[in-house]
């Protein structure tokens, strides 16, 4: 059996290898997939994670701005990692200023604090998942703990990669996802 944080540098290595080119296609065909796969109307409130282009995570700006074409009366939040290992909550406008925290992640410098209540769907980052839900994120728990605040939210995992069939690390702390997408392929569980 593979260890989880073996499983995680192995799929963050296989991204870093994916060329420009074919970094730009995955991420456009990705928000078409999202677009064709997901009613958006059916949301308001979408919190979204801010990516981190040099580790060649999920471009979000591109389903940001879908979004924001399709639905301009939506609201949008993004997040900023705490001390204490939980996430500030912070509504993300046109006008937002960011900066990059020490993983690279860009966060609101300032802003109006968000309502995590409102949120009727998040966007998650992944690593890898599997075709059951299950996921390999970073391994810090941020995105567990504030998972388990949301229970009223859609969890939208996306990903460059293609699923694997089975991932068998579960615990108790980890939340499975209602729905997972990559340039691929989309599963609702």
């Amino acid at each position: 059996m593979v260890e989880k944080n073996t499983l995680r540098r192995v799929y963050l290595d296989k991204r870093l290898v994916i060329s420009t080119e074919e970094y730009e296609r995955r991420n456009r065909r990705l928000v078409d997939l999202l677009l064709a796969n997901i009613n958006f109307h059916d949301f308001h409130c979408v919190h979204l994670f801010l990516p981190i282009l040099e580790k060649k995570e999920v471009n979000t700006w591109l389903v940001l701005e879908a979004l924001r074409k399709m639905n301009p009366s939506m609201y949008f939040l993004t997040s900023k990692t705490l001390e204490n290992g939980q996430l500030a909550h912070y509504e993300l406008c046109v006008e937002t200023r960011f900066k990059e925290n020490k993983w690279g992640v860009p966060e609101p410098v300032e802003g109006k604090a968000a309502d995590i209540n409102s949120i009727d769907l998040i966007i998650i980052p992944l690593i890898t998942y599997d075709k059951k839900g299950q996921r390999i994120g970073y391994g810090k728990g941020y995105y567990d703990r504030f998972l388990k605040k949301t229970p009223q939210a859609f969890k939208l995992g996306v990903s460059l990669g293609p699923p694997l069939d089975h991932i068998q690390y579960n615990n108790s702390y980890d939340v499975k996802l209602d729905a997972c997408a990559s340039p691929f392929v989309y599963y609702k569980f």
